[in-house]
This record gives C-alpha cells, structure tokens and sequence, in this order.
C-alpha cells in the first residue's frame, strides 16, 4: 500500500493554518466596525473589505474541507484528486481574498500569504505528487 506521509503533515498543517485565517479575518471585521463607527471609511472600502473578509472564511472552510481531505486520502492515492481539486479551490480563494484584503486598504501581512497562498499551493502540490504518482503505476 503506497503512502504519502507529506501529504498527512500537510493536512495537518493546513487545518491549523485555517484557523489561524479565520482568526485574522475576525480580526478584519474588528478592524472595519471600529472604523465604520468612527466614520473614517468610504463606501467603497467597506464594500472590499466585505468582499474580503467573504473571501477568507470561505478559504478557511475551503481549508478545513481540504486538510480533513488529505487526512483521510493519505493512504489511497486515487482520493487524493479530490484533495487536489479542494486544493486549488482553496488556493484560488486565497488569492482572491488577499487582493481584496489589499484593495480595502487593510494591507496583506506574510501571515495572510503563507496561510491564504502558501500553505493551499503545499496541499494542492503533495495532493498532486501522489496522485500522479499513482495514476504511472
């Protein structure tokens, strides 16, 4: 039975990692509702910051659904496409939470690259390695 232990200890990580996410996209919304009582924000602001802090929960699901994924996948080579497509999802909304996160003018820490970018890239990459590892077999 082939396995792939980086794809385990990646699960794992990501699943950590997604709640860290969630705790800085609710540090976000602190952010904007102490800014929007003081009046300091534009229309449009808040509209991306909303758009953005949509974005992020949705990463951090998309990234629980892909870390328990891989904990289940990481013995059976062919479940790991699943892992992969969640993988991707995860990483494209990451992406796209961290540019709006940028257009709100609230700025992109390396916290948010490593745990909206890096870590769903890592996931996506160990999903594939053995994936494909299994299918020239």
């Amino acid at each position: 039975m082939k396995r792939s232990v980086f794809l385990k200890y990646i699960s794992i990580l990501i699943m950590l990692t997604a709640l860290v996410r969630l705790f800085f996209g609710f540090m976000m919304i602190n952010f904007f509702a102490q800014a929007k009582n003081m009046g300091v924000t534009a229309v449009g602001m808040m509209r991306s910051a909303g758009i953005a802090i949509l974005l992020i929960v949705l990463c951090a699901i998309g990234e629980l659904i892909c870390g328990f994924r891989g904990a289940l996948s990481w013995e059976e080579p062919l479940l790991a496409g699943k892992c992969l497509k969640w993988g991707v999802i995860t990483l494209f909304l990451g992406l796209l939470g961290n540019l709006f996160q940028w257009l709100s003018g609230y700025g992109v820490s390396y916290v948010a690259w490593i745990t909206g970018a890096l870590m769903p890239g890592a996931s996506a990459l160990a999903a594939f390695i053995f994936y494909n590892g299994a299918k020239k077999r």
